[in-house]
């Protein structure tokens, strides 16, 4: 598990071919949390995993004075990483799937970027002792996203499989479902019931619509999972200031393109997996807080981490922020490109028809 033999094994693979899910492994339960799911999408991807460990090696600055270089002994702290790994590996083992495992020295946000190049979804931890799962919610979170070349799938220290979720109270109220107006029984309530969403994959779409690869991402994981797809967008009416104060016109045309979009989104979904059980929900609100309530019962939730605007916009500024830490079930962020024509080209969406 040496460097120089991780750096043999990448350039034996064929460029440009992911060769396995890479999880990031510190020792805490949290990564422990993300190996058991990371287990079970590697197993129907049908792709090998890597555990990677990642530690650093403390330094010592000394300025204006003359002392003898003294070199760090980093034996013990690979000692440890060591064993973890071995742990990590034999519990991939049992369940049947191939695994190797690597040692990095290194920052853990910059050991994951490299890894992610030729792996096909990275996982790792929300919280933990240091190492992937500790810097997560600092620097992680906003390098991850932005600069993975894989999906990446974070697991919340709180999620446990199989088991009952509440659904918290929103203040953001479904307006449109599968096309039929949702009746607001209190609307002047400050906060509502949360929708259920249990036992399926949710993904959030901006105004990309049918080309997000958010959406086809959500969608070939709801497949494989078996389990029914839930497309969820946001638009905001609330009036926020005198520069806009929309007519009533103004509003319902606002709903009306939201929903337009999402009935496309699902019939070309459909048209894609004919099999696939697809339901959509459009609301008004704030997209973090649409996102964190849909994470309350979900199996999985997707959200794209680049786009034009709603969900995918914010995602690398306040949404990031505000999702990731409160997010109550795994969440899968997937990197959006702004040309069409290479989303297309990347195989990330399908071409309208096929």
């Amino acid at each position: 598990m040496s460097e120089q033999d991780r750096s043999h094994d990448a350039a034996s693979s064929p460029a440009g071919e992911p060769e396995a899910v890479v999880v990031g492994i510190d020792g805490s339960p949290p990564s422990r949390n993300a190996l058991h799911w990371a287990i079970q999408e590697a197993r129907s991807l049908g792709m090998p995993i890597r555990l990677v460990g990642a530690y650093t090696i403390p330094s010592v600055a000394a300025a204006a004075i003359d002392v003898s270089y003294v070199p760090i002994d980093d034996s013990a702290i690979r000692a440890s990483v060591t064993t973890i790994l071995k742990e990590a590996a034999a519990e991939v083992k049992a369940a049947g799937v191939p695994v190797e495992a690597v040692i990095e020295v290194g920052d853990a946000a910059g050991v994951l970027i490299e890894e992610s190049k030729t792996s096909c979804l990275a996982v790792v931890g929300s919280r933990g002792r240091g190492g992937f799962a500790g810097r997560l919610l600092g620097t992680v979170s906003s390098a991850l996203p932005a600069h993975s070349a894989c999906p990446t799938v974070v697991v919340p220290a709180s999620w446990q499989a199989e088991t009952e979720k509440p659904a918290h109270p929103t203040s953001s109220r479904p307006i449109r479902q599968d096309g039929f107006e949702v009746e607001q029984t209190d609307p002047d309530a400050e906060a509502i019931e949360g929708l259920r969403f249990d036992g399926k994959v949710v993904v959030g779409v901006d105004s990309l619509g049918a080309e997000s690869p958010a959406l086809w991402k959500a969608a070939r994981l709801a497949v494989r999972r078996g389990s029914p797809l839930h497309i969820v967008a946001v638009i905001t009416t609330t009036v926020i200031g005198p520069e806009w104060l929309p007519s009533t016109a103004d509003l319902e045309r606002l709903i009306n393109e939201g929903a337009d979009k999402l009935v496309v989104a699902k019939q070309r979904v459909q048209t894609e997996f004919p099999d696939l059980d697809v339901t959509w929900t459009l609301f008004d609100g704030q997209p973090a807080e649409v996102l964190v309530r849909a994470s309350d019962t979900a199996e999985v939730l997707v959200i794209g981490s680049r786009g034009r605007g709603g969900f995918a916009g914010l995602l690398l500024g306040s949404t990031s922020q505000s999702v990731l830490p409160y997010s109550q079930c795994p969440t899968m962020v997937v990197r959006v490109s702004r040309d069409p024509d290479k989303r297309r080209e990347d195989g990330e969406i399908p071409e309208p028809g096929l």
